[in-house]
């Protein structure tokens, strides 16, 4: 496997992981309360693994970019990554990204151990969201620091499609079967009207912070075709629109209909229930296709970069 390619994987995994340990949060408190013991429980060890991923994920990312700064094969970087650690920018910003990482462990250790708290929810999501700004200023969006604009406004974007994706996938993944399982109507309804309100002010957030990025990197409409960043950028605004449609879809076809029919006594899980369940697992899909344009967006130059 080359090099690319592995960073590729890596790197999707990664954002990905992020995505549900926010949703994961939101979840537990708000969107979709686990509804047992065991739920809950199987939610904590999903918690976990999402902590392996990210470990896991970032020690790859450590070792690809020490070997493109000492100019070696990624085989041969370990003996470099001590230097890397303690001379570079990358460096720092990784040892603070390892820092949120342990407290993500700690309190992923605590959920399984003691449950889903309100105090526990918080710590996962400041904690996810710093790593998240972490990331974000190793790339072109942190050229001028971490507290740049540019940065701040790359991390909202990231956070933003995070939130929305990923409360897309855990509720395809991880709610829904719940509901299922228990087929109760009323609880459906409740997360499908939240999730969607949730997915609207997080797709605000994406929006404006997406047009700041595009306009930052982008010195031309026409590089949208006549350039590799260009065109990737485009496919992702494309499957961002699709999520869109569906989104759309879900707010004023298929959630008024799960909300009309919570009380229905003839059908525990209804028909509407189903199709909502079915369009989320496809929304799902996208979300992943969106990330993976994502990554390969910023292995990319920007136009707006080039000298």
């Amino acid at each position: 496997m080359s090099a690319d390619v592995l960073s590729l994987i890596s790197t999707t995994l990664d954002h990905l992981s992020q995505a549900l340990i926010l949703a994961l949060a939101v979840a537990a408190v708000w969107l979709a309360p686990p509804l047992s013991p065991s739920d809950a429980q199987r939610r904590g060890r999903l918690l976990l693994v999402l902590m392996v991923m990210i470990l896991l994920c970032g020690c790859i990312d450590l070792l690809l970019r020490t070997a493109v700064m000492a100019d070696v094969e990624p085989g041969e970087a370990w003996d470099f990554v001590p230097r890397v650690l303690a001379h570079s920018d990358y460096g720092f910003y990784w040892q603070w990204r390892t820092a949120a990482w342990i407290v993500l462990l700690l309190v992923s250790l605590w959920v399984v151990s003691r449950g889903w708290d309100n105090g526990s929810v918080w710590l996962l999501v400041i904690a996810a969201l710093a790593i998240m700004l972490l990331v974000s200023v190793t790339h072109h969006a942190g050229e001028d620091g971490l507290w740049s604009v540019a940065n701040l406004v790359n991390w909202l974007h990231l956070a933003g499609i995070s939130i929305w994706g990923g409360a897309v996938v855990t509720c395809a993944m991880v709610v829904m079967p719940e509901l299922r399982r228990y087929a109760d109507a009323q609880q459906t309804a409740i997360t499908a009207q939240r999730l969607s309100a949730l997915a609207t002010a997080a797709l605000a957030v994406v929006l404006l912070s997406g047009i700041f990025n595009s306009w930052r990197q982008v010195d031309e409409f026409s590089q949208l075709w006549t350039t590799v960043y260009g065109r990737v950028l485009s496919i992702k605004l494309a499957l961002v629109g699709i999520m869109m449609v569906i989104g759309a879809l879900n707010r004023f076809l298929w959630v008024p209909e799960v909300i009309a029919r919570r009380h229905a006594a003839e059908e525990r899980w209804s028909t509407p229930s189903q199709r909502l369940f079915l369009a989320l697992r496809v929304d799902s899909l996208i979300f992943i296709a969106v990330m993976i344009t994502a990554v390969v967006l910023g292995s990319q130059s920007p136009p707006a970069h080039a000298i």
